[in-house]
């Protein structure tokens, strides 16, 4: 990890230090406000999701994160690497609307996690976080671990799959 990277880091623990947030675990059957983070390649994962959440009366909102190596079109719920400052970190004009967003439920697609990912992650205003990563120190409320299979359709169904049965166990 490069000086510029440190920086960005340190100053998002900074950052989410300062943040007050207690995990609400969202129930399905209310109107939820469902936030996606994603990646190009994960554009079948993302339609699913919005076809589950949508037949449950959801608010459904994405992200797109573009690497490095994608030309993307110009889009307001996308950011790309021209969206990011000297540091790598999102300027907020292009990331200040979906990250202050009061949302039940955010899930994260993202395959590849990188300091924008994981910048948007922590310091979302998500009641509830899920998503996968292989590390213990990640920005969810629930990580779900899935090994090898870094499929986007099976993190999305098992994101599903762990959020009916949290909604089993607290509804009793």
């Amino acid at each position: 990890m490069g000086f510029k990277q440190k920086y960005a880091y340190r100053k998002l623990q900074k950052l989410i230090q300062a943040q007050n947030r207690e995990p609400v675990i969202p129930e399905l059957s209310l109107h939820l406000k469902v936030g996606v983070i994603w990646q190009p390649c994960e554009k079948p994962a993302v339609q699913y999701l919005r076809d589950y959440f949508n037949q449950h009366g959801a608010i459904f909102r994405d992200y797109c994160i573009f690497d490095k190596d994608s030309n993307p079109s110009a889009e307001a719920n996308s950011l790309t690497i021209n969206d990011l400052n000297w540091w790598g970190i999102p300027k907020p004009d292009k990331v200040g609307d979906f990250m202050t967003m009061q949302l039940d439920l955010l899930l994260c697609l993202a395959a590849e996690k990188n300091f924008a990912v994981n910048y948007i992650t922590a310091l979302s205003k998500a009641k509830f976080k899920i998503g996968s990563s292989e590390t213990d120190n990640s920005y969810f409320d629930l990580n779900i671990k899935i090994g090898q299979n870094k499929d986007a359709m099976y993190l999305a169904k098992q994101q599903i799959f762990y959020l009916a049965q949290l909604n089993n166990k607290t509804g009793k």
